[in-house]
């Protein structure tokens, strides 16, 4: 792993250790809420944003006996309890995460970029271990109980194209995967999902293009009425422990929204840029 990448890692660690330590103070809401978390590749990767099949399957235990679990729909409309999703369509998730699903009757949602079924991302630096679902991959991942959702057509930062341009990649993933699976798509994912990488005018995009609801990837939990067009979650990856997993699951770690700020997101882009990490 390249020095960058291990110096950001212990910043996170240190960071998450912090606000634990300050939980009592900075827990941002006792509410029944719902927490949606993000996962991406599960498998054996040399990428920040993998979990490993083992730590998944330990993550999955604990999470259906301590918490309840729920379908994203229900949690897009404000119902407490937990929702997975996994970004970006990849083929371990089929692998390795949907066995451990059926194993606890883990509902969960994979929220798929239609235009590179079954290669890689555009920016994909893996591209040996980074493979997309196929569409037969993808008609399985449904015919076993997980829900599909749009990720675009290209995984562009929305907030950075025109009008059309966005409708287009909204729109366009929505119709692609809703003719290879038959069944209408109702959730989206905005690509990176920070507060700079959509507008105002992308979730009226997506609300025009018949969804019912959208996630971001902003941390923190949602308590209704809330807004279904930028739904937070909480991002799971390959720094965290057992113990840092049930942190985010259980609200310990609430504070760490604010680095979904303005200034927050600017710093971890000055830091990932300051360290070859972005």
């Amino acid at each position: 792993m390249a020095k960058g990448q291990i110096a950001k890692n212990l910043l996170k660690r240190g960071v998450r250790s912090g606000v634990r330590l300050a939980s009592p103070l900075l827990m941002a809401s006792r509410r029944p809420t719902s927490r949606i978390l993000t996962y991406h590749s599960i498998g054996h990767r040399n990428y920040e944003m993998n979990v490993s099949p083992e730590d998944f399957a330990e993550q999955m235990a604990w999470l259906a006996a301590h918490h309840t679990v729920i379908p994203l729909a229900l949690a897009a409309e404000g119902q407490p309890g937990v929702a997975i999703t996994f970004d970006d369509g990849y083929a371990d998730n089929l692998e390795n995460a949907v066995p451990v699903l059926e194993e606890y009757g883990l509902a969960a949602t994979i929220f798929v970029v239609s235009g590179h079924l079954g290669g890689t991302l555009p920016q994909e630096r893996e591209p040996d271990t980074g493979h997309l679902l196929n569409e037969a991959e993808l008609r399985e991942a449904r015919q076993r109980g997980v829900t599909i959702g749009a990720h675009t057509v290209n995984h562009p930062r929305l907030a950075t194209l025109g009008s059309r341009a966005q409708s287009t990649e909204i729109a366009d993933s929505k119709q692609h995967l809703e003719e290879i699976l038959g069944e209408s798509i109702s959730a989206f994912a905005y690509p990176y999902g920070s507060a700079l990488d959509f507008t105002p005018e992308t979730e009226t995009l997506v609300a025009e293009a018949g969804f019912h609801f959208a996630c971001a990837n902003q941390y923190g939990h949602n308590t209704p009425p809330g807004n279904r067009w930028a739904l937070r979650r909480i991002w799971i990856d390959s720094t965290d422990t057992q113990s840092s997993f049930q942190d985010k699951v259980s609200g310990r770690l609430d504070a760490m929204a604010i680095q979904d700020s303005a200034a927050g997101i600017w710093f971890r882009r000055w830091l990932n840029r300051s360290l070859g990490t972005s």
